[in-house]
C-alpha cells in the first residue's frame, strides 16, 4: 500500500462517523492487508454511519420528516445519501407549516395574523415565525388582554394591570394567569357568571392547545419509536448474520444500541405526550369547575327572579324589581350558556387527549421491542465485548424509559376520561340552570305586568316560590358537582407531578451515567497519555538495539500514533496525522524525534495560551519571559514556575470559594491553604472543590427533600439522581423555581376554592331567598306554621351563606399571600440565575477561546510539518541521501515553526491589549451580558453540553448541510446556546468558519477565530495547491535570467524560484507543463512597476505572494495596495484588479525543489505558486451543465458524455483504491476535490459524485 493509501484511511478517520473511524483506526494500526481491506468497505462503512445520522435526524422531526428518513432508511445507499444532503428540507418545511398551523389555530389576533402571513409566504418566512415572530405577537395579545381586563376590572385589578403593562413579558404572563384574579378578589365579593363563564372559555381554548400538543407529541413517539424498533431489529439480524465475524457483530450491536438508545428518546416524547395530556385534563377539570360556578350563580339569578314574581305577586310596588330580577335572570343564562359551550369544548379536547396518551402508549412497546433487539445483538457480539455492554446498557434504559411512558400514558388515559366525564356533567348542569334562568325571567316579567292581582296573588306566589327552590336547589348540586371536580383536578395535578418526577429521575440517571463515564474517560485519558509515554520510551529503546526489527516497531509505532491523533494534543496530533501517511523511517524518526519535538510545541503552546488568557498580570507576565527561554524553560514554567507565581492569587480565589461554604468544601478549601502548597491550591481550584461542593450540596438537597413542600421535594429528588452540574444548578436556583410552583400551585389551589366558597354562599343565599320566597307564599295562604318552618330554613341558609363568604375570605387571603411568596421565589430564582448567567458567559468564553487557541496550535503544526515534508521530499528528488534530506526538513520546520511563533506573539500581545481595555470598559458587561441573552455566545456550556450529549445529531449532521442547524432550531424551538456550541464544534471540526461567524460579536473570541481561518486557509493553500493557470504569452523568468513564453516553457528547463518563508531563491528544473484547454473565469491585474503600470493576467484562483499579507493569495482575492514580491525581494503594489470570462486555454509548470516560479508584469517578475496536477476544470464545467431537480445535481444527456467528462475532470489525479463494485473509479485532484465514477445510481444510470476539496456540499451529475 502507499502513502497515499494511508492518507486516504486518514481521510476517513478524520472525516467518518464512529464506525468509520473504529475501523479506519484499525486499518491504519495493522498491515497492508488490513489497509487494503478497510479502503474496500469503506463506503460501505459510510453508509452504516449514515444510516445513524438518518435515524437520529428523523428523531427530532415531525411527522413529514420521519416518514421522509424512514423511507430513505430502506432504500439505496444514494437515497439515502440525497435524503441526509438536502433530502430532509421538503418534509422539514411541511412539518414546519404543520406546527405553525397549529399555533395559528389555538393563538389570538396578533399570532393568528403572524402566521397566516408566514404560511402565504415562503419557508423562510414560516422559519422566522416559528423561531422568533410567534413569541413576540403571543406578548402582543397578551398586553391587549391585560389592557381589556383593565378596562373592564376595579381599582385593584387596574392598578395590577398597569403595573403589568408597565413590566416584562413574564410580568405580563403572570398577571393574565394568577394576578388578575387575586386583584379581583379584592375588588368584588365574587365572580360574576359572565366573569366564571370567560373563564372557562379560556381554560377550554388552553385545554385544546395542550390536547395538540399532546397529539404531536404522541404522533412523534410512536413514528420515532417505531423507527428505533425497526433499526434494531435489523441491527439484531445482521448481527446474528455476522455471528463468524467479530467485528462485524459488534458493529452490528453498536447499531442496535443507537437505536436502543433513540428508541429510549422515544419513550421519553411518549411520556411528554402523556403529560400534555394530563395538562389538557388538568385544565378542563378547571373549565369544569367554573362551569359549575357559573350553573351555582345563574341558578341564583334565576331564584332571585322567582322570588322577584312572587313578591310582585302579592304586591303591585315590586314590579320594577321583578323587571330587573329578569334581566339579571337572562344574562346569568346567557352566561350558564357560554360557560357550558366552553365545557363541552374541554370535555372534547379531554377526551382527545386521552386518546393521544393510549396512542402513546404504543410507542413504550416499541421502545421495549427495540430493548429486546438490542440485548439480542449483544449476546451474537459476546458478553465480553464494548459493543455489546453498550447495546445491554442502552436496553436496560430503554426498558427504564419504556415502563414509566407505559405507566404515563396508563394514568393519563383515565384521568382524561374522568376529566371529560366532569366536564360533561357540568355543561348538563349549566344548561339546565341557564333553561331556569330564562324559565324565571319569564314569569318574573308576567308578574310584574299583572302585579298585586289580589285574587291570584296566593296561587302564583306559591308556584314562584316552589321555583325558587327547585332553582336553589339546582345551585346545590352544581356546588357539589364543583366540589367534586375539584377532586379530579388534584389527583390530575398529582399524577402530573409524578410523571414529571419520575421522567426527572430517569434523566437524571442518564445524565448521571453519562457523568461517570466521562470523568472515568477522562481518567482514562489521563493515564492513556502516561502510558502512550512509557510505549514511546520502550520502541526507542527498542530501535535503538543492534539488530532490533524496525518493520516491527514501525507497526507499534503506527498504532501509538492513531491513539495520539486520537486523543493527543494539538501538536501531537498533527504529527501523528504527517507520519500515519509516511513510511516505516518516517515513524521511527517520528518516535525518536517528532515526538520529542510534538511535547515541546505543546509545551509552548499551553504557555502562550496563559500568556494570554491567564486573569492573572503575574502569570502572563511570568508566561513571556518563559516564552523568551528555550524548550527546558517553557517546561519547567509548566512544571512549577505557572504554580509559584500564582500562589498569592489562588490563596485569595481560595478563600472566596471557602467564604460562604458548606462545611467539606470549607475543610477542603483550608487544608489547601495549610499545606502552603501552590500546587495544591491549583488542585483544589480546579477539581477538589467541586468533589467537595457535590458533597455539601447533596446533604443541603437531601434536607430540601425531606423538609420542602411537594415541588421542591421532587426538583431535590430529581437533583440527587443527577450529575454534580445539574445539583449545582438545583441549590444555585432551580429550588427557588421549584419554590416558586409550589407557591403558584398553592395560589391556584385557593382560587378555586375560593371560587367554590363562592359558589357555596351564592347557593345557600339562592336557599335563603327561596325559603324566604315560600314564606311569603305561605302567609299569603294563611300558612302560618308552614310560613314559621320556612323562615327558619331561610335564617339557616343565611348563617351558611355568611359562613362560606368567610371560607372565601380566607382562601382570597391565602391565594394573596402564596402569590406574593411565588413573585418573591422568582426574584430570588432570577437573581441567582443571572449571577450563574455571569459566570456561565465567562466559562463559555473561556472554552471557545481555549478550543480556538488549541486549533490554532495544531494548524500551526500542520503546517510546520507540512513545510518539513515537502523539504524532506525535495531533497529526496534531489537525489540527496536519507541524512541530508532529515537535516532539510529539520531545517524548513525550524523555519516555519520561528515564523509561526512570530506571528503568534504578535496575535496574543494583541488580545492581551484587547482584554485589558475591556477590563476597563464599564459597558463591556452589560454588552455581554446583552450578547449571551441574545444568544451570540454561548452562556451555559454544562447545560448545552448535556443536551447535546442527548442530541448528538446536531454535531454529526452538520459536515451534510450548512441550513441544517439552523431549520432544526426552528423544529424543535431549541435554544441559541445549542446552536452555537454546535456552531463551535462544526467551526473546529469541519474547518468551516460560516459557523464561526456567530463568534465574531464577541470582539476577542472572533478575532482569534479570524486569525485561525487565515492559519487554515493557508494550510489547505500549502497541502492542496489546486493547478492555476496562465494565458499563453505571459513570459516566465528562467534560471539564466532570459524570458520565455510559459507555452514554450518544457520539462527539463530551469526557472528561477524563491521561497517565500525562508527567502531562500535557487534555480529549479520544470518537472512538468500543464495544459488546460477551456479556462474561463481570469483577472486582469494592473501592477505599478518602476517602468509605470503593467497589466499581468491569471486564473482568478491562482496563488501569488503578498508580503504585505504574508501569505499566498488568490489572483481574484488580489485588492489595490496589496504587495506583490519581485526577484530582487522588492515588492510592487497591485493598482486594480479586473476579473472578466473568457473561454482560452492556459498553462503552468510543476517545479523541482522550491514549487515556486517568476511569471513577468511587463518587465517585472512577480512570485507565484507552481502547480503539480491538473488544473480544477471541473469545476467551471460543472457550472454550465444543465441542472437537475435539486440545487447540487447537474444532468449530462448519455453515458458516453459523461464518461468524457470524467475523464477530462481528472486527467493527471491521484488515482485512489476502489471503493466497491459500484465505484471503480476513484481520484482525488491537487486541492482535495475527490472525483468518483459510479456505475449505477438511485437516480438511474452512472454518476459523477464529487467532493470538493475546499468543503461544502458534494456535488453529483447523472443522466436526465
Amino acid at each position: 500500500m502507499t502513502s497515499a493509501d494511508r492518507y486516504t484511511a486518514v481521510d476517513y478517520w478524520r472525516g467518518g462517523g464512529p464506525i468509520v473511524k473504529e475501523a479506519a483506526q484499525a486499518a491504519l494500526t495493522g498491515s497492508d492487508v488490513d489497509l487494503a481491506n478497510f479502503l474496500a468497505v469503506a463506503e460501505d462503512l459510510t453508509f452504516q454511519d449514515e444510516r445513524v445520522s438518518a435515524a437520529r435526524v428523523a428523531s427530532m422531526g415531525g411527522t413529514e420528516l420521519m416518514t421522509a428518513a424512514r423511507t430513505a432508511l430502506f432504500e439505496t445507499p444514494d437515497a439515502l445519501w440525497e435524503f441526509l444532503y438536502d433530502g430532509w428540507e421538503a418534509p422539514m418545511e411541511q412539518d414546519n407549516r404543520v406546527r405553525a398551523a397549529q399555533i395559528m389555530d389555538v393563538g389570538g389576533p396578533n399570532v393568528q395574523g403572524a402566521a397566516r402571513a408566514a404560511l402565504n409566504g415562503t419557508p423562510e418566512d414560516v422559519l422566522k415565525f416559528l423561531r422568533e415572530g410567534q413569541y413576540k405577537q403571543r406578548e402582543q395579545d397578551e398586553r391587549v388582554q391585560v389592557a381589556q381586563v383593565m378596562g373592564s376590572g376595579g381599582t385593584n385589578v387596574q392598578l395590577a394591570a398597569r403595573l403589568a403593562l408597565s413590566g416584562s413579558a413574564a410580568d405580563i404572563r403572570e398577571f393574565l394567569e394568577v394576578g388578575q384574579y387575586v386583584a379581583l378578589a379584592k375588588d368584588q365579593e365574587h365572580a360574576t357568571v359572565a366573569q366564571l363563564a370567560q373563564q372557562a372559555k379560556e381554560a377550554g381554548k388552553l385545554a385544546a392547545k395542550e390536547t395538540a400538543a399532546a397529539k404531536a407529541e404522541s404522533a412523534k413517539a410512536v413514528q420515532a419509536s417505531q423507527l428505533a424498533k425497526e433499526a434494531a431489529q435489523k441491527a439484531a439480524t445482521e448481527a446474528e448474520a455476522a455471528r463468524g465475524d467479530t467485528a462485524k457483530a459488534a458493529r452490528a450491536a453498536g447499531r442496535a444500541a443507537t437505536a436502543a438508545t433513540q428508541a429510549a428518546a422515544s419513550a421519553q416524547t411518549a411520556i411528554e405526550a402523556s403529560r400534555a395530556a394530563n395538562t389538557s385534563a388538568r385544565v378542563a377539570a378547571n373549565a369544569a369547575s367554573q362551569a359549575a360556578a357559573a350553573a351555582a350563580g345563574a341558578s341564583q339569578a334565576a331564584s332571585k327572579a322567582r322570588n322577584a314574581a312572587a313578591d310582585a305577586a302579592v304586591d303591585a310596588n315590586d314590579a320594577h324589581a321583578a323587571n330587573l330580577a329578569a334581566q339579571s335572570a337572562r344574562t346569568a343564562a346567557d352566561g350558564a350558556t357560554l360557560a357550558a359551550d366552553a365545557a363541552d369544548q374541554a370535555a372534547i379536547a379531554a377526551d382527545e387527549a386521552g386518546k393521544a396518551a393510549h396512542s402513546a402508549a404504543s410507542a413504550g412497546a416499541n421502545a421495549q421491542l427495540a430493548a429486546d433487539a438490542a440485548v439480542e445483538a449483544s449476546g451474537y457480539a459476546g458478553q465480553s465485548s464494548a459493543a455489546g455492554a453498550e447495546a445491554r446498557a442502552a436496553a436496560a434504559t430503554a426498558r427504564r424509559h419504556a415502563a414509566e411512558a407505559n405507566r404515563a400514558a396508563a394514568a393519563a388515559e383515565a384521568l382524561a376520561a374522568k376529566a371529560a366525564k366532569a366536564a360533561r356533567e357540568a355543561g348538563v348542569a349549566a344548561r339546565s340552570a341557564a333553561t331556569h334562568a330564562n324559565n324565571a325571567a319569564t314569569f318574573a316579567e308576567e308578574a310584574a305586568k299583572d302585579a298585586g292581582n289580589a285574587a291570584k296573588a296566593a296561587g302564583r306566589s306559591t308556584n314562584h316560590a316552589k321555583a325558587a327552590t327547585d332553582a336553589a336547589n339546582v345551585a346545590t348540586a352544581a356546588v357539589a358537582k364543583a366540589q367534586d371536580i375539584y377532586k379530579i383536578a388534584r389527583e390530575v395535578e398529582a399524577e402530573e407531578l409524578l410523571g414529571r418526577t419520575n421522567a426527572g429521575i430517569e434523566r437524571a440517571r442518564d445524565d448521571q451515567a453519562e457523568a461517570n463515564a466521562s470523568t472515568t474517560a477522562q481518567a482514562a485519558l489521563e493515564q492513556a497519555a502516561k502510558d502512550r509515554d512509557t510505549e514511546r520510551n520502550r520502541l526507542v529503546s527498542e530501535a535503538a538495539k543492534p539488530g532490533s526489527d524496525l518493520s516491527t516497531i514501525a507497526a507499534s509505532g503506527r498504532k501509538l500514533a492513531v491513539l495520539v491523533m486520537q486523543n493527543g494534543t494539538a501538536w501531537g496530533r498533527a504529527a501523528a496525522e504527517e507520519v500515519l501517511t509516511g513510511t516505516d523511517d518516517d515513524v521511527i524518526d517520528y518516535l525518536r524525534i517528532g515526538w520529542a519535538t510534538a511535547k515541546e510545541g505543546d509545551d509552548r503552546s499551553y504557555v502562550e495560551r496563559l500568556a494570554e488568557e491567564s486573569e492573572t498580570e503575574e502569570v502572563r507576565n511570568a508566561a513571556e519571559v518563559a516564552l523568551d527561554g528555550n524548550a527546558a524553560t517553557v517546561t519547567e514554567f509548566i512544571d512549577n514556575g505557572q504554580y509559584k507565581v500564582a500562589a498569592q492569587s489562588m490563596r485569595v480565589a481560595i478563600a472566596q470559594v471557602i467564604g460562604d461554604a458548606g462545611p467539606v468544601l470549607k475543610e477542603s478549601g483550608l487544608a489547601a491553604l495549610n499545606s502552603d502548597d501552590p500546587k495544591k491550591f491549583s488542585k483544589f481550584l480546579t477539581s477538589a472543590q467541586f468533589t467537595a461542593r457535590t458533597q455539601d450540596e447533596r446533604v443541603r438537597a437531601a434536607q430540601l427533600f425531606d423538609t420542602g413542600s411537594p415541588e421542591v421535594k421532587s426538583a431535590a429528588r430529581i437533583a440527587l439522581e443527577d450529575s454534580p452540574q445539574s445539583l449545582h444548578a438545583f441549590i444555585v436556583s432551580g429550588q427557588y423555581q421549584a419554590q416558586r410552583k409550589d407557591y403558584l400551585a398553592a395560589t391556584h389551589v385557593a382560587q378555586i376554592q375560593k371560587m367554590i366558597a363562592d359558589a357555596a354562599k351564592v347557593a345557600a343565599t339562592a336557599q335563603q331567598n327561596a325559603a324566604t320566597a315560600q314564606k311569603v307564599a305561605a302567609t299569603a295562604r294563611k300558612a302560618a306554621a308552614e310560613a314559621t318552618e320556612w323562615a327558619k330554613k331561610a335564617s339557616d341558609s343565611s348563617t351558611k351563606a355568611k359562613t362560606y363568604a368567610d371560607e372565601a375570605a380566607q382562601h382570597a387571603k391565602a391565594a394573596e399571600a402564596s402569590a406574593a411568596s411565588a413573585a418573591a421565589s422568582a426574584r430570588t430564582a432570577r437573581d441567582a440565575a443571572n449571577s450563574a448567567d455571569v459566570a456561565a458567559s465567562d466559562a463559555a468564553r473561556s472554552a471557545a477561546d481555549a478550543t480556538l487557541s488549541s486549533e490554532m496550535a495544531q494548524a500551526s503544526a500542520s503546517t510546520a510539518w507540512h513545510y518539513a515534508d515537502e523539504a524532506k521530499q525535495s531533497a529526496i528528488d534531489a537525489g540527496k541521501d536519507a541524512e541530508a534530506a532529515r537535516k532539510a526538513a529539520i531545517e524548513a520546520f525550524t523555519i516555519a515553526v520561528q515564523k509561526e511563533r512570530e506571528e503568534a506573539e504578535a496575535r496574543r500581545k494583541a488580545a492581551v491589549a484587547a482584554k485589558e481595555k475591556a477590563k476597563n470598559d464599564p459597558g463591556a458587561r452589560a454588552r455581554e451580558m446583552y450578547r449571551c441573552n441574545q444568544g451570540y455566545i454561548p452562556c451555559d456550556p454544562e447545560g448545552s453540553a448535556r443536551w447535546c450529549q442527548h442530541n448528538e445529531t446536531y454535531c454529526d449532521i452538520l459536515a451534510h448541510s450548512d441550513e441544517f442547524a439552523a431549520a432544526m432550531k426552528a423544529l424543535l424551538n431549541a435554544t441559541s446556546v445549542v446552536i452555537d456550541l454546535n456552531s463551535l464544534e462544526a467551526c473546529m471540526r469541519e474547518k468551516d468558519f460560516e459557523h464561526c461567524r456567530s463568534f465574531a460579536v464577541d470582539a476577542l473570541v472572533g478575532a482569534k477565530a479570524r486569525a485561525l481561518e487565515k492559519a487554515y486557509d493557508k494550510l489547505k493553500l500549502l497541502k492542496r495547491i489546486c493547478t492555476k493557470c496562465f494565458p499563453p504569452g505571459t513570459k516566465v523568468l528562467m534560471g539564466d535570467g532570459s524570458r520565455k513564453d510559459i507555452e514554450d516553457v518544457r520539462p527539463g528547463d530551469h526557472v528561477l524560484a524563491t521561497d517565500p518563508v525562508s527567502g531562500q531563491t535557487v534555480v529549479s528544473e520544470v518537472t512538468r507543463q500543464i495544459l488546460t484547454e477551456d479556462d474561463k473565469n481570469f483577472n486582469e491585474l494592473t501592477i505599478a512597476t518602476r517602468a509605470g503600470p503593467e497589466k499581468l493576467t491569471a486564473t482568478y484562483e491562482h496563488p501569488f505572494w503578498s508580503p504585505s499579507r504574508q501569505d499566498w493569495i488568490e489572483a481574484g482575492s488580489l485588492t489595490p495596495g496589496t504587495t506583490l514580491l519581485s526577484s530582487d525581494k522588492s515588492t510592487v503594489q497591485v493598482q486594480e484588479n479586473r476579473s472578466f470570462t473568457q473561454r482560452q486555454t492556459t498553462y503552468n509548470l510543476t517545479v523541482a525543489d522550491i514549487h515556486t516560479y517568476y511569471v513577468l508584469a511587463g518587465q517585472t517578475p512577480i512570485l507565484v505558486h507552481n502547480s503539480n496536477g491538473s488544473c480544477g476544470i471541473w469545476q467551471s464545467q460543472f457550472d454550465d451543465l444543465p441542472k437537475g431537480k435539486q440545487g447540487h445535481v447537474r444532468e449530462m444527456p448519455d453515458e458516453q458524455t459523461m464518461r468524457a467528462a470524467f475523464e477530462r475532470w481528472t486527467a493527471g489525479a491521484e488515482k485512489l483504491p476502489a471503493r466497491g463494485p459500484k465505484i471503480p473509479d476513484v481520484y482525488r485532484l491537487e486541492d482535495g476535490t475527490v472525483i468518483q465514477w459510479r456505475t449505477a445510481s438511485g437516480s438511474g444510470g452512472a454518476a459523477i459524485d464529487i467532493t470538493p476539496g475546499s468543503g461544502g456540499k458534494p456535488l453529483k451529475v447523472h443522466l436526465p
